[in-house]
């Protein structure tokens, strides 16, 4: 595999830092929970999601850890020494509400999200892991002990009133993961310059503020939500926090540093991130993490400097451009500004004509699967910037389809037996697939690759079991990366022999079925059984009923000669 690594601006071939161990460390900036995510922030979180799939389908064991921001992030984010107003704070202050439960609601918000486009992180095995997903508000212990530390090897200073700065000046290679040329950094850049800082262009790891609606202090229990983490704190300064930091809060840069060392260690194989994390947040992580530490990692072989140490702690650093709809960046003045949320339901969301634009391209009930989302937003390069229409959720759709009516078609009839003329089809086919992605994570050509798979399988006659089989067992490997194709009961064939058997057994259902709020697949059954049953004993009122809830739970049925086919 290789990987467009920033640190170098280069394509480099990947090789975990422990390459006998098969396992690969990777951390994926997270989101910062004043808001609903929107589909720019998903792009980036489900890049890093295909990547890590590639990754374990290639037989590496990941462990991924991806954080939530809670407190400390400001409104004049592209400054290394970001001013304006904590995001939680303002939305805490606009929402009349506790930033905390602030927090609390939209990282909520953002796990039904996770979840809802299949994101492995979020998957049931991981869920609920609070050390993969580690809040900032939980661990100023570590930013604390980190801080300190960086007091002691003199990369940091204390103004008078307790604010801690990193001072660039110690560390020279500031800028090398930008590409920027600090001496010509604006000083300032719009915000006014504090006194007593020894170079404009120093950032604050600690910010004191006494407007702050969310304070710690270093030397006593004061403003901690939890006595816990307190304590944690004297476990990692033993001899006690540096007097000169007073109480306050942590600035954005030095929480993922803390983060990832808590829970991945001292260096790591992999960070992701969206392409404007690179300047300031990222560098500034570099940074800090090399003042606290002194870590290097070795550059990979294949590479001009094989071998030679990088002041650097993540081996790659790789990063996606940027998402813009209809060739401009997202905008809620033009309602080209869509959430995940607004997108799956636009008229719960209050999206009315993003509902009727949706029902007018075929989207039923103006909703876009979550599948169909998860696919458009994965299938341009992540190299590549992304341009977002609802005509391309219409393309991911269409794609969709030719993968599950696939799936579905050699799930009947898979079995024992032979591979015979598909195994001619796999190979290739799989091979490219895996060429595909070790390129650079080139999903489209993958995507193509897939699609080339499903049109050739169409073209065999007759597949016996065993064909199925070969078939499916492709298409799985394929979806292991996608992760588009449902495999809950959403379709089936309901033979005609078992109409009447099962109509009978239901009768008595009846008012339960067509009350339920949720259909699955056995309801389904159920119904079309019974409105069979009806149609014959001429009880149109049932029918009809039966058929109504069908149409609003999305199920379409057709008539075969082996029974009634239905679909979610």
């Amino acid at each position: 595999m290789r990987l467009k690594n920033t640190f170098t601006n280069q394509i480099e071939p990947f090789e975990p830092l422990d390459p006998a161990s098969k396992t690969v460390t990777m951390y994926s900036c997270g989101p910062t929970v004043y808001g609903f995510a929107h589909i720019g922030n998903f792009r980036s979180f489900l890049f890093a999601d295909v990547l890590r799939r590639s990754l374990e389908r290639k037989g590496y064991n990941v462990r991924q850890v991806m954080n939530i921001t809670d407190v400390g992030h400001m409104t004049e984010d592209h400054l290394a020494d970001a001013e304006g107003e904590d995001k939680l704070a303002k939305a805490a202050r606009e929402l009349g509400s506790d930033p905390y439960q602030v927090a609390n609601h939209f990282e909520n918000a953002f796990i039904d999200d996770a979840r809802t486009l299949r994101l492995r992180i979020y998957g049931q095995a991981e869920a609920e892991k609070r050390e993969l997903h580690p809040q900032a508000t939980r661990h100023v212990a570590e930013m604390l002990a980190m801080i300190n530390k960086l007091l002691e090897r003199g990369y940091a200073y204390a103004d008078s009133q307790g604010q801690i700065y990193y001072d660039i000046s110690k560390f020279p290679e500031y800028g090398a993961l930008s590409g920027k040329d600090i001496d010509e950094l604006e000083e300032g850049a719009r915000v006014e310059v504090r006194s007593e800082k020894r170079d404009p262009r120093d950032f604050a790891l600690w910010k004191v503020d006494a407007k702050h609606l969310m304070q710690w202090d270093p030397h006593s229990p004061t403003g901690w939500p939890e006595q816990a983490d307190f304590d944690r704190l004297k476990e990692l300064v033993p001899d006690g926090v540096d007097e000169r930091i007073k109480p306050g809060f942590p600035g954005w840069h030095i929480e993922c540093s803390a983060m990832i060392r808590a829970h991945l260690g001292d260096s790591i194989d992999i960070h992701t991130g969206g392409e404007d994390n690179i300047f300031p947040h990222h560098e500034c992580e570099v940074a800090q993490s090399y003042g606290a530490v002194g870590n290097t990692v070795p550059a990979p072989q294949g590479t001009p400097d094989a071998g030679s140490e990088r002041k650097t702690f993540a081996r790659y650093w790789v990063h996606g451009r940027h998402l813009l709809v209809d060739n401009k960046k997202m905008s809620k003045r033009d309602g080209t500004f869509f959430t995940v949320k607004d997108l799956l339901d636009p008229r719960a969301a209050g999206r009315d004509k993003l509902a009727d634009d949706l029902e007018a391209l075929g989207f039923t009930g103006g909703k876009v699967p979550p599948v169909v989302l998860r696919l458009a937003l994965i299938s341009v390069q992540y190299i590549q910037p992304m341009n977002f229409t609802l005509d391309s959720l219409g393309q991911a759709r269409a794609n969709i389809e030719r993968m599950q009516s696939l799936f579905e078609r050699l799930s009947e009839t898979a079995g024992d037996g032979d591979g015979g003329r598909v195994l001619e089809l796999a190979a290739p086919a799989q091979k490219n697939f895996g060429d595909a992605l070790d390129d650079n994570l080139n999903v489209a050509r993958a995507l193509a690759e897939t699609l080339g798979f499903i049109g050739g399988v169409n073209k065999l006659d007759d597949l016996t079991a065993g064909e199925a089989q070969a078939a499916l067992a492709v298409l799985d490997d394929f979806d292991s990366v996608f992760a588009v194709i449902d495999r809950d009961q959403s379709s089936g064939l309901l033979q005609s022999d078992r109409l009447e058997a099962l109509a009978a057994a239901a009768d008595g259902e009846y008012d339960d079925l067509v009350g339920k709020t949720d259909l699955d697949g056995s309801s389904i059954e159920k119904l079309l059984a019974l409105r069979a049953a009806a149609r014959k004993n001429k009880d149109w009122g049932r029918a009809d009923a039966i058929r109504d809830k069908l149409a609003a739970a999305g199920v379409t049925t057709a008539d075969t000669p082996d029974g009634v086919r239905w679909k979610k």
